[in-house]
């Protein structure tokens, strides 16, 4: 029982002023208010097979919103959250492909992706080789 009290009371004013440090970070951290932000965002095409290609008039851009802690979205930039599209098996013509969070490239911890407008796009797929003649 003297070992536990002398180590609860040895150098108590050092503890206490710890205590008292980890608490004010804590509710520094936690007062922090939620801010939503909106982003033009990039869009990204990959796995495209080799003779096709988007036609030039996909949008090149989406609008997005994020949420969270209020100095880590501020820090963000659109080219943090670009949009990867994977058209690996496509063929030519009409399509439609919904947009989704997993298509977010990078986000960090603690932000959220609340929102992606227009939730599809709509892509025409080309082949390379007739659009050149």
């Amino acid at each position: 029982m003297r070992f536990l009290r002398g180590l609860l009371l040895h150098n108590w004013g050092l503890k206490l002023l710890a205590l008292l440090l980890a608490f004010l970070l804590w509710a520094t951290f936690t007062a922090e208010p939620f801010v939503e932000i909106g982003f033009q965002v990039p869009v990204e095409f990959r796995n495209l097979p080799p003779p096709l290609d988007v036609s030039d008039d996909a949008p090149a851009q989406v609008r997005v919103r994020v949420r969270g802690r209020s100095t880590l979205v501020r820090r963000l930039t659109p080219a943090d959250l670009t949009i990867s599209l994977d058209l690996s098996g496509v063929d030519t013509g009409d399509m439609v492909v919904p947009l989704s969070t997993s298509q977010v490239l990078e986000l960090p911890p603690g932000v959220e992706l609340v929102r992606i407008v227009p939730a599809e796009l709509r892509l025409r797929i080309v082949d390379r080789n007739s659009r050149r003649e």
